[in-house]
């Protein structure tokens, strides 16, 4: 079918972005402007000015109505009708669409009745309809989703037109929010804009549809429907745009390609630093952006661990990393200062745009150093022998332990090399049999999509620039739901059954897919496992917090300042617990600084319960040593600040404290010093004691609340509790 004569066309795109009773949809917007250009286009929609109408927040559904009525009586060849928005559905299941003024599942004669736009649309000469609905129902709350039930297509079938909706069963389609367009309209923007692979001639509604469907699908993003009636399926409304890419990237090239970003996220806080600047750093150990992120994740780390900012000096300059003649005092100065204030305001990890959604974890630096430092192994295995990258591990890392130096010395280049693309596997099949019921147990009807969605949804933090993971961990979801329909398929199929041959087939594809997919997870880091393992109801709640709570340690600038009648007391630095301990003599100075030189000090718990509303952390030197220094930090669990303390305390395991001493001067000024800093690791049993309490208190303080919604950071309830607490001290004394 060839495109439709533009004279005898009319296109009404209607949207409404702002609500005074539902979440605002600020995408609708650049949907309905978007759409206009590509209608208008000449080399894709190619209408003339006036065949297409916006209709932006329209006051009420008579003009809605009237605006559709009119298009639909001056279109004789096609009639295309948009809708995007909220929408919901009446207790006798008919479909309204949410204008401004719409109440929530009440006054429904506030918003439009699709069957009227139905009849509209059904009352209209033109040879070829299309309906497209990207629209809401009253049970999506959360702002930025959009939701409905599966048979939404079935309700509004027009016979001799082709309808296409965002969702399918008990999915929500969505409106990420700080998203350009709503997922759905914005696949289907890119396909205009791109084209469509494989497509000769004009787009038809079935090829949008097959290849926005894939898309979604590709994104854990819900799967949209269609219906169509006469031939709707072939229906053209725009010149495909599509030419050749390049190559689709392999898993192993997107995995290259996310240690880019991270490599050039680490080093855009110190992009203006002189020290790694161009021809700074040696080659021979590496390629520079590499060295130049290793040694901005080496020195976050340190710092972490509470090190001077004089010893990492002292360090980098030792190095031989940099070009003769090195860098200078004051540049090593300023590289410090830079990764130190980068780390203090946004963790180096998620609140910056680069950083973002890469999965690193802002409160285990130590985590982003060792990701690094497998990699750069990896990386130089390629080119030397194990022996020399151990011993390399050893004067160039400081690494001390031989099991790690052979396990990081064997790690493969590229595990993910040989990963094969389960759905060509599968479409390469002879019998085409086996692809469909591959595709089957893949999908809807066999879990697979449920399972993606539960997957995606509990990941510890955004990782959707992570696509090698994304893909893996759709491939795993997809795969572990698909391996138990097949089972219950088999048990149920008659043996000598033909179809039970396709089957074990797929089973055979399925099995051997997991195999491959363990294969490369052995292979990688610590962090993308765990970025990629299942993660339990409490883990899924623990992110959420820790999620909310972080970004309140890092938005706006705080800074130390020393407490009135200095005591010991807890709180934070940047994305941090850190703590101090207040030394009130000379003894206590002395016994400290003997304390630091040998290092160590245990941790105890004390709580009444589980549920008390307190809990006393308990620190001192072993058998209460020489120093016999002994501190004790109460948290109040009806805080939610301090409950979230005590969670980041399980997550890192550790903490840094801080001893400082006390000086009143001459003129009566007084000042706080740092006599040194003693990092504490807190043990895997006092870490699961912890996280269990604050998430029992979590969980007191918020009934009901679970973790955050899909492509959401943040728990709204905590927020609200953050809000209107006060944030912990900033306990670490500069440096």
């Amino acid at each position: 079918m060839g495109l439709p004569d533009p004279d005898g066309t009319r296109v009404v795109l209607i949207g409404a972005d702002e609500y005074q009773n539902f979440s605002d949809l600020p995408a609708v917007r650049n949907n309905l402007a978007r759409l206009a250009e590509l209608f208008g286009a000449p080399d894709v929609g190619g209408l003339p000015a006036g065949r297409c109408v916006t209709l932006r927040n329209p006051a009420n559904a008579q003009d809605v109505l009237d605006a559709v009525h009119q298009a639909a009586s001056e279109a004789t060849d096609t009639l295309v009708v948009y809708f995007a928005g909220h929408g919901m559905r009446s207790l006798d299941g008919s479909l309204y669409l949410a204008l401004g003024h719409s109440e929530r599942n009440q006054k429904f004669y506030k918003s439009v009745a699709f069957n009227y736009l139905r009849t509209a649309v059904l009352e209209s000469a033109a040879l070829r309809k299309v309906v497209i609905l990207d629209c809401c129902y009253s049970g999506a709350a959360l702002e930025g989703y959009m939701g409905g039930p599966d048979d939404l297509a079935d309700q509004t079938a027009i016979e001799g037109t082709y309808v296409v909706t965002a969702s399918a069963a008990t999915q929500f389609a969505m409106a990420p929010v700080g998203a350009r367009y709503t997922a759905f309209t914005g696949e289907l923007v890119k396909a205009i804009t791109d084209g469509v692979p494989n497509v000769s001639g004009p787009l038809d509604m079935n090829a949008l549809y097959r290849h926005v469907s894939r898309e979604l699908a590709s994104q854990g993003m819900p799967m949209p429907l269609q219906r169509a009636g006469d031939q709707g399926h072939a229906i053209t409304l725009f010149r495909n745009k599509w030419k050749r890419p390049r190559k689709e990237p392999t898993l192993a090239a997107l995995r290259e390609e996310w240690f880019r970003a991270i490599q050039e996220g680490l080093l855009w806080h110190v992009r203006d630093v002189p020290a790694l600047g161009r021809g700074r750093l040696r080659t021979d150990f590496g390629e520079p952006g590499l060295i130049g992120s290793l040694l901005v994740a080496r020195i976050a780390a340190r710092l972490a661990q509470g090190e001077g900012t004089a010893n990492i000096h002292d360090w980098l300059a030792a190095s031989p990393f940099f070009t003769a003649p090195g860098p200078t005092v004051d540049e090593l100065t300023a590289l410090i200062n830079k990764v130190q204030y980068g780390f203090q305001h946004d963790g180096l990890a998620t609140t910056v745009v680069v950083l973002d959604g890469l999965g690193l974890l802002p409160w285990k630096p130590e985590s982003t150093d060792m990701l690094l430092i497998e990699y750069w192994a990896a990386q130089r295995g390629r080119t030397v022998p194990r022996t020399r990258v151990e011993r390399e591990l050893r004067q160039l890392w400081d690494s001390t332990d031989a099991r790690v130096h052979a396990a990081l010395s064997a790690l493969p280049s590229s595990p993910l090399e040989a990963y094969p693309d389960l759905w060509k596997r599968l479409k390469g099949e002879s019998d085409f049999r086996v692809g469909n019921a591959g595709a089957m147990v893949l999908g809807e009807r066999g879990g697979g999509d449920r399972a993606w969605d539960r997957w995606m949804s509990t990941r510890t933090w955004s990782i959707l620039k992570a696509r090698h993971l994304v893909r893996l961990g759709g491939d795993l979801a997809r795969c572990q739901a698909a391996q138990r329909a097949l089972g219950r398929l088999l048990d149920q199929a008659t043996p000598g059954d033909e179809f039970r041959s396709v089957l074990e087939r797929v089973a055979k594809i399925i099995y051997e897919q997991l195999e491959y997919i363990a294969l490369a997870v052995e292979g990688m880091s610590a962090i993308e496992y765990e970025l990629l393992r299942e993660r339990s109801r409490d883990e899924h709640f623990q992110d959420g917090c820790l999620g909310t709570f972080q970004q309140h340690l890092l938005e706006g600038y705080r800074s130390f300042a020393p407490f009135s009648e200095h005591v010991t007391t807890h709180g934070t630095w940047g994305p941090l617990p850190w703590w101090s301990i207040a030394l009130h003599d000379e003894r206590e100075q002395l016994a400290a600084q003997g304390l630091l030189v040998r290092g160590g000090m245990q941790m105890s718990v004390t709580a009444k319960s589980r549920d008390a509303d307190e809990l006393v952390i308990t620190c001192q030197e072993p058998g209460l040593g020489p120093s016999r220094i002994t501190a004790h930090f109460r948290f109040d669990l009806r805080d939610a600040v301090h409950a979230c303390e005590l969670l980041l305390l399980a997550r890192r395991q550790s903490v840094a404290v801080d001893f400082l001493t006390e000086h009143i001067d001459e003129w009566d000024d007084r000042e706080v010093n740092l006599i040194g800093t003693l990092p504490i690791d807190i043990g895997g049993d006092i870490g699961a004691t912890l996280a269990d309490i604050a998430t029992g208190a979590l969980r007191r303080l918020m009934p009901g609340a679970s973790g955050p919604a899909i492509y959401h950071d943040v728990v709204p309830e905590l927020e609200r509790l953050i809000k209107s607490s006060r944030l912990p001290q900033i306990c670490r004394h500069p440096r």
